[in-house]
């Protein structure tokens, strides 16, 4: 009878023990779960099975030790230990809880001496007037996860600087390749900043790529490419500035077609925003709202009612480029004639003519001495600088002819020679000659001598005008723009017409982020300090509630 009593009493003490572990295992389930429901924000694997086990482990509690429950709840432990277990437990819900609102919420706060982790002065205000909401969309596959870790924090800077304006949004291209696609990545890194359309969704016809350290080192792995915030901001700036330019092509009088001659510019512009159109001086004026007007080597001369409406696009602060080919085919006539109407007036109103000739450079030249190459520059001057280093473009004229400049510019205007000939150039006047014999041409006493201006580049000080003149365009087309610097040439030029660069250009500023953690110490970091220490506390809670309850 005895026996039976003890066997009894072990059997109720073993259920006792199973429940009361069970209740533990239950709550520390639990608790996992919350935090993986807290730190992910979703109903991962984790938290549905971890939910799972808790709720089955206090289920097993209550089944085993109905009357252990009831005591724990009301009983003189509740007094004692099991206080302590659940100010343990309410500590660690609400470390979760402001941890998960603090990662969510997109507010930051910078803590460093020197503001390491704040927009630079001249990024904010890119930032702070942003016309429309954005998104930046960073793809980085499996294999580049580092680099994700190195750039988190600067993406981060503009995210946490705006966040009712700057959306940021993680891309594996590998896992989402239809909406790589949708951006045109077909790499495995990109980001891009995009305006949100009606849906909350960013527009393709608004996005622009941010510029990498491939973009300007094309050798460089794609392991070791990235970004920084200067070339994040600047991506800004040209997704802002995207339709606030617009360049006109003037038609109608056999210029260079738009659409077969020099697709590559007009593609060039349009690429980075730039509204491109053709404009027939014969029937309209230059419409307001325009950034710039491109007249691209007419055959025939512009009549006085064309000169006219040119004329009163430069009177208005007006932006003009013009390219005008020499003679040396018996159509061309554009500029030709002295009594030209164009021609009349951009010698009185600016103080430049073309001088009507073919020029050879026997010392600067490609193949032939009449394919000129740029003997000489202007130091300095944007329309020249290829790259940052100061080294100047030297571009190619096929057949060109050179301007004369007044020794005195009219009244309010400066002239500026940026490209020129070697002092042993010359220019011939007798086309008809040139055009029978081009490759036996000599100088003669009545040739121009060199050195001979090639591009001009005239400003009116009051107006804010600026012409650009060009003694050649055939550098221009798409064949040729690819060789001698062409590109580099165009650009400037347009750039120093409409300032289009400046506008989407932030300058550096000493001083990038210190420090990059990567990923996995963060993620280290954040287990340690929202998983093992509440926990840690919170087994310390159940050991001395165990303790106190076998008393």
């Amino acid at each position: 009878m005895a026996s039976e009593h003890r066997s009894r009493q072990m059997l109720i003490l073993n259920r006792l023990s199973v429940a009361r572990w069970s209740s533990a295992i239950g709550a520390l389930a639990l608790l996992i779960a919350i935090v993986a429901l807290l730190a992910g924000g979703e109903l991962s694997p984790l938290v549905v099975i971890s939910a799972l086990i808790g709720m089955g482990g206090l289920a097993l509690w209550m089944t085993l030790a109905p009357s252990d429950f009831r005591n724990t709840l009301t009983g003189r432990r509740a007094v004692h230990g099991s206080n302590s277990v659940l100010i343990v437990l309410l500590f660690i819900g609400i470390v979760v809880i402001v941890y998960g609102m603090a990662a969510r919420s997109g507010i930051a706060a910078d803590l460093t001496s020197r503001g390491y982790y704040t927009l630079k002065p001249n990024v904010r205000p890119i930032v702070e007037q942003l016309s429309r909401p954005i998104q930046i969309t960073a793809f980085y596959s499996r294999r580049l996860l580092t680099n994700q870790a190195l750039e988190s924090p600067i993406l981060r800077l503009f995210s946490d600087a705006a966040p009712q304006k700057i959306r940021l949004v993680y891309a594996d291209p590998d896992a989402q390749p239809l909406l790589a696609s949708q951006f045109g990545l077909r790499s495995a890194y990109g980001i891009f900043v995009s305006y949100l359309n009606a849906e909350g969704e960013p527009d393709p016809n608004f996005t622009v790529q941010v510029k990498t350290a491939r973009d300007r080192l094309p050798n460089l792995p794609v392991e070791e490419d990235y970004v920084n915030e200067r070339w994040i901001a600047e991506a800004i700036l040209q997704l802002e500035a995207r339709g606030k330019f617009r360049v006109l092509f003037s038609v109608g009088n056999g210029e260079l077609n738009l659409d077969n001659d020099v697709t590559g510019i007009r593609d060039g512009m349009r690429a980075v925003g730039i509204q491109v159109a053709t404009l027939d001086l014969s029937r309209e004026g230059v419409p307001q709202g325009t950034t710039a007007l491109i007249i691209l080597a007419p055959i025939r001369d512009f009549t006085k009612e064309m000169a006219d409406r040119v004329a009163a696009y430069l009177e208005s602060g007006g932006k003009v480029l013009i390219m005008a080919e020499p003679a040396y085919r018996s159509d061309i006539r554009f500029l030709q004639s002295p009594q030209s109407p164009l021609a009349v007036y951009l010698w009185e109103k600016w103080g430049v003519q073309p001088n009507r000739d073919i020029v050879f450079d026997p010392l600067s030249y490609n193949e032939t001495q009449y394919y000129v190459r740029a003997a000489q520059f202007l130091e300095g001057h944007p329309i020249v600088q290829k790259d940052q280093t100061g080294t100047a473009a030297r571009p190619l004229f096929p057949i060109a002819q050179s301007w004369r400049v007044a020794e005195k510019p009219p009244a309010d205007v400066s002239v500026e020679r940026i490209y020129l000939t070697s002092a042993q150039a010359f220019g011939k006047l007798d086309l008809r000659e040139v055009a029978r014999n081009p490759d036996r041409a000599i100088r003669e006493a009545a040739d121009l001598p060199g050195p001979l201006a090639l591009v001009v580049a005239a400003e009116n000080t009051r107006t804010g005008a600026r012409l650009l003149l060009v003694g050649d365009a055939d550098w221009v087309t798409n064949d040729l723009i690819v060789a001698f610097d062409g590109q580099i040439l165009w650009t400037n030029m347009v750039d120093w017409l409409v300032a289009f660069l400046e506008r989407i250009t932030v300058e550096p500023i000493a001083g990038q982020l210190p420090l990059s953690v990567p990923s996995g110490d963060l993620e280290l970091t954040a287990f340690i300090t929202v998983g093992v220490l509440p926990t840690a506390i919170l087994l310390v809670g159940l050991w001395v509630w165990w303790r106190r309850s076998r008393r």
